[in-house]
């Protein structure tokens, strides 16, 4: 499994467990997240994908082609619609960015023979 597969997995489950992350305001390296408490395993995985992360969070999301964009902005959009918080890190903004990350790393992986 690559590491953007990885990271995709992990945003993923932080969205489905309902956790929240945000750069923490005075220390550019750490990332907060709420709850404060969380499963080892993704704690281990933030560790893991911290760069990554923090990157996403202090920069935003961009999709790597129009079809995870597609992905991404249509997942965020029934978010919306059903008044979801869609803000950089919230819930709905991790599940979209995770599938828009997975889509990709599908389309590259199954046309390689």
């Amino acid at each position: 499994m690559n590491t953007h597969q990885q990271l995709g997995e992990l945003l993923y489950d932080l969205g489905l467990w309902g956790i929240e992350i945000a750069l923490h305001p005075t220390n550019a390296e750490k990332i907060r997240h709420r709850p404060a408490v969380l499963p080892s395993a993704l704690r281990e995985g933030i560790q893991t994908h911290r760069a990554a992360i923090l990157t996403q969070l202090a920069h935003g999301y961009t999709p790597a082609d129009a079809d995870a964009a597609y992905i991404y902005n249509e997942r965020l959009g029934i978010a919306d619609g059903l008044g979801m918080a869609t803000h950089t890190g919230s819930t709905a903004w991790l599940i979209a960015v995770a599938e828009s990350i997975m889509h990709g790393c599908t389309i590259r992986t199954n046309g390689v023979l």
